[in-house]
């Protein structure tokens, strides 16, 4: 069963990113984390969230990988639920 992160985005309606093919999660700022599906340097396919200032500059990174454990762990009927990132998501791209 494939698995989302039902991402709340500012102004917008909620946003669905596939949660199940992620293969790592890197915060690369204070304001910038990156879901990447495709483990090669040359060719990543990520999805790039753009958020508040996270003063510890990790705690987005943090909130997401504990997401994804606690998804995948849990039953097939909850497939996207609504999450809280501990700030707010004003941007979700390719990229």
């Amino acid at each position: 069963m494939i698995k989302y992160f039902n991402l709340p985005v500012t102004g917008l309606k909620p946003v669905l990113v596939n949660a199940s093919e992620a293969l790592f999660i890197n915060q690369t700022s204070t304001t910038e984390t990156f879901i990447n599906y495709n483990g090669s340097s040359a060719s990543t396919d990520s999805i790039k969230l753009t958020h508040a200032v996270d003063a510890t500059g990790v705690a987005m990174q943090n909130f997401l990988i504990e997401e994804l454990q606690n998804m995948l762990s849990s039953s097939y009927t909850n497939v996207a639920p609504l999450l809280a990132p501990p700030m707010a998501v004003g941007i979700i791209q390719l990229a």
